[in-house]
């Protein structure tokens, strides 16, 4: 089969595998298994490659069809701007992550010699973008999961971030060896779907780990373990910034009220859900 051909089977099996988005996911293919862009296509349409590219190239387009996470299929994928090798075992970054990252940020301007937490790192989507932010920060990187720290170490490598010290642990243990007010901020994107709303979620979410996913029963056993006991890590004046899910807003704003959070407020993403809410330690 030609460039072309393989090109358009990749759309069309993907159209009726009803992928969100055939025409980019078989172009991300084509770049990644061939070398060509969408010009170059129009250009070198016609030419063929060598029959074990594509074998690969079409076990992929199967593979995907049956919904598997394109980005697994690729090996790595791009959050700010920012290279994440990601794969089985860890959670793919999303850009409705960005909302926590940008408010993180911007909350950290003017704190010299910021100490920063990220729990449930992962890949360290969030973690990574600070430690660029802010060379200069020091910022540790919690993550439990063999495989997700495997990525996490990987990428702070790749990424040069030589001011992120990542931690293999239990953040509902780890706690007790950082000391009281020692954190400028703790920030997470922690699992927070339902556990019995996961079995209901799209196929692409099926193959991410259930680790990464499951908030327990009302989607709230993270949030309420670090607004009762990470909140105490936090110096005076620093923060809490966590990702929620839409269904979630009310309780967690009434549980950082109850924790006597303040300065509480929610940042909605690019559809207009909530998606991040933030509380101020006093």
């Amino acid at each position: 089969m030609t460039l072309s051909e393989l090109y358009r089977k990749a759309r069309s099996d993907f159209r009726n595998a009803e992928i969100d988005s055939p025409q980019y996911d078989a172009m991300c293919l084509m770049e990644h298994f061939f070398g060509v862009n969408r010009a170059e296509l129009v250009v070198s349409g016609d030419k063929s490659p060598k029959a074990e590219l594509e074998a690969e190239f079409l076990a992929a387009v199967e593979k995907r069809s049956s919904g598997y996470p394109l980005q697994y299929i690729l090996g790595e994928w791009t959050f700010m701007d920012i290279p994440l090798f990601v794969g089985e075992g860890v959670l793919v970054p999303r850009d409705d992550t960005e909302v926590l990252v940008r408010e993180a940020i911007e909350r950290i301007k003017g704190v010299e010699n910021s100490k920063i937490i990220d729990l449930c790192s992962g890949s360290g989507a969030v973690a990574i973008a600070l430690a660029k932010a802010y060379p200069k920060a020091e910022i540790l990187a919690v993550e439990l999961s063999d495989k997700a720290f495997t990525y996490l170490e990987k990428n702070i490598k790749c990424n040069a971030c030589e001011n992120i010290k990542a931690i293999k642990g239990d953040m509902f243990k780890l706690y007790e060896e950082f000391s009281d007010s020692e954190f400028d901020a703790v920030l997470s994107n922690p699992p927070y779907i339902k556990s019995d709303v996961i079995a209901t979620l799209a196929k692409e979410v099926q193959h991410e780990p259930k680790l990464a996913l499951d908030g327990g029963k009302d989607g709230m056993i993270f949030y309420n373990f670090i607004a009762e006991n990470w909140k105490n890590k936090i110096k005076k004046n620093g923060f809490i910034g966590v990702e929620i899910g839409e269904d979630l807003t009310n309780e967690v704003v009434e549980l950082f009220k109850k924790n006597n959070l303040e300065d509480i407020y929610v940042l909605k993403d690019m559809a207009d859900l909530d998606r991040a809410v933030f509380g101020t330690v006093r």
